[in-house]
């Protein structure tokens, strides 16, 4: 077990569904702290798991993906992605969402890393692939997605990061996990 990230010591008392929407469900959950003995009251947003896909064309192109994000009221540039549906593989919903999205199938995926996006409110989990060796296919959208596919250089990717223009969490920590294992295995960045 991890040093720093292993489970709570906390007693679920209670649960109970405030929301129950097509994408999130919003629980109230009451726990006891055994440490401090006290209850310990939290709103959890139940959103479902996702994967996040960095496509490679080549050694030196992506494919990234520019939408619309209502929440923020922000076109973004970002990598494929999409929730992975009951019963489904985080790797096969990787595939699938980057095929929806881009028209392109991947031959070779692998997974990169995993994480948590926002683990003070939200159980989500997001699982990131590297994916090789596309072949072009269809797009099949969803009726709501406004996805425009673009072709990015490694070099022109470096530049969006280090100039502040890449802000999603799975973009940053999709980058920064692969270019610090190129490091590590010595490959060229």
């Amino acid at each position: 077990m991890p040093k720093y990230f292993k489970d709570m010591d906390y007693e679920k008392l209670s649960e109970e569904e405030a929301f129950n929407g097509k994408r999130v469900k919003v629980k109230i959950e009451r726990y006891y702290n055994k440490r401090d003995k006290k209850e310990i009251y939290r709103e959890h947003i139940k959103a479902g798991n996702g994967a996040v896909i960095m496509p490679f064309l080549d050694d030196n192109t992506l494919i990234m993906i520019q939408e619309i994000r209502t929440p923020i009221g922000k076109s973004i540039l970002a990598f494929p992605a999409g929730l992975i549906e009951e019963g489904e593989k985080p790797e096969d919903a990787a595939i699938r969402e980057l095929e929806e999205e881009t028209g392109y199938r991947a031959g070779k995926i692998e997974q990169i890393t995993y994480e948590y996006p926002a683990v003070g409110y939200s159980d989500e989990k997001v699982y990131i692939f590297k994916a090789k060796d596309l072949k072009k296919t269809h797009r099949h959208l969803d009726p709501t997605e406004d996805i425009k596919v673009k072709k990015i250089s490694i070099d022109e990717l470096k530049q969006l990061y280090k100039n502040g223009e890449i802000h999603s969490s799975a973009e940053l920590i999709a980058i920064l996990s692969y270019f610090y294992n190129k490091k590590i295995h010595k490959e060229e960045i």
